[in-house]
């Protein structure tokens, strides 16, 4: 897929995926244990998918959305415009102008193995500087060999950083496979 101009099959794909994804993801977040008042970076927002869920679960709160894509952060833009404790932004999280211990919370879905192996490290050292002391991070990624990441991989690129595992399983779902589910924690 192309994250920067996406095909009219890969939008329309997307929305049938999404109509059958969503109360997965929604039964996933409710898991994370939000009081509804942190502030939440969510790095490669997409079309605001995620971001709107996640908005609704932190009323008190705010969710910051960072994407490369024009064309998806504007897509969120459209579907978000109501909701007022969201805040999205075109670009990478590594230069984005955001002050260190900003957060309470990051958050990762489906992203993190799309990012260049070579960056990933510079990316989770970024993402432990923009958290608070305490800060959460939340790490759901798939685990094919192809389209994902073996969940020793991302539990050493978190250790790398200085962030500790606080809780980690795999996961079989339906439409999602096999999985990894990690929340990681700044010391």
């Amino acid at each position: 897929m192309s994250f920067e101009n996406p095909t009219t099959f890969e939008k329309i794909g997307l929305r049938i995926e999404w109509g059958l994804y969503g109360p997965l993801v929604a039964s996933y977040l409710k898991e994370l244990g939000l009081q509804g008042g942190e502030t939440l970076l969510e790095v490669g927002c997409g079309g605001g998918a995620v971001t709107r869920r996640l908005a609704h679960l932190l009323p008190n709160g705010r969710v910051v959305g960072v994407d490369p894509s024009t064309y998806w952060v504007e897509h969120a833009r459209g579907r978000l415009r109501r909701l007022r404790n969201v805040a999205l932004h075109v670009g990478d999280v590594l230069t984005a102008d955001i002050e260190p211990g900003t957060f309470d919370a990051a958050f990762f879905h489906y992203v993190l193995h799309d990012i260049a192996t070579a960056d990933r490290p510079s990316t989770l050292a970024r993402i432990e500087e923009l958290l608070k002391p305490d800060g959460r991070l939340f790490v759901r990624e798939p685990m094919k060999e192809k389209h994902g990441m073996k969940p020793d991989e991302i539990r050493a690129l978190a250790v790398s950083v200085g962030l500790r595992e606080e809780q980690a399983r795999e996961k079989r779902a339906f439409l999602l496979g096999t999985h990894f589910q990690g929340i990681f924690r700044k010391a």
